[in-house]
């Protein structure tokens, strides 16, 4: 019934993911909207948020929904919620999260006196980084692991606040807004009646 009448190739897919075709500012507007009808308190959702935007940081790609579902199932946060809030990872926003991931990991390594890779090298790109993980996994990966889970839960309780006030004011608002239709609908109808 919702299905397109031509299904989209792979390629439009990714294509979509980067740029999508209704227009950023349209994209926005449709996640804020699924985000203010989820039907579940405000702090549960703004946890829900925060959770997919911790696990954003983390290196792991395939597992960010699973990690998140599984927080979020074991915190008694909104599920969908934090499905939604790994989005804050994607292409545009993943090189400078993972770059401070890696940052914070090699430099904690090296206090503690552990080999870890500072930086990374001067032409990296995903198949010098993906050799570097394969050959010497804990030079890179390792910190990268600490790093990314340390800055996601450094963020929870920010991303949390502001979460929190904007899904429980648009929650306010959608409910004065249904409120305020309900009273009009009241005074049309006692109207007609009389």
């Amino acid at each position: 019934m919702f299905k397109r009448r031509k299904p989209r190739t792979v390629l439009q897919n990714i294509k979509e993911l980067f740029w999508p075709s209704m227009g950023w500012v349209r994209a926005a507007r449709y996640t804020r909207h699924r985000i203010v009808r989820l039907s579940d308190t405000a702090p549960k959702i703004a946890l829900g948020l925060s959770i997919g935007v911790a696990i954003s940081f983390t290196p792991i790609l395939g597992t960010h929904f699973v990690q998140a579902g599984f927080i979020a199932y074991l915190v008694r946060a909104n599920f969908l919620a934090a499905l939604i809030g790994t989005f804050a990872g994607n292409p545009w926003t993943f090189p400078f999260m993972w770059w401070a991931a890696i940052s914070l990991g090699s430099y904690l390594f090296q206090l503690l006196g552990l080999p870890a890779e500072a930086t990374l090298p001067e032409h990296a790109n995903f198949g010098v980084i993906w050799e570097l993980v394969k050959s010497e996994p804990y030079r890179i990966f390792a910190p990268w692991m600490l790093g990314g889970y340390l800055l996601g839960l450094a963020t929870v309780p920010l991303t949390y606040t502001l979460f929190y006030q904007l899904v429980n004011g648009a929650q306010a608002a959608r409910k004065k807004a249904r409120e305020n239709r309900l009273h009009k609908e009241a005074r049309e109808v006692t109207g007609q009646d009389s």
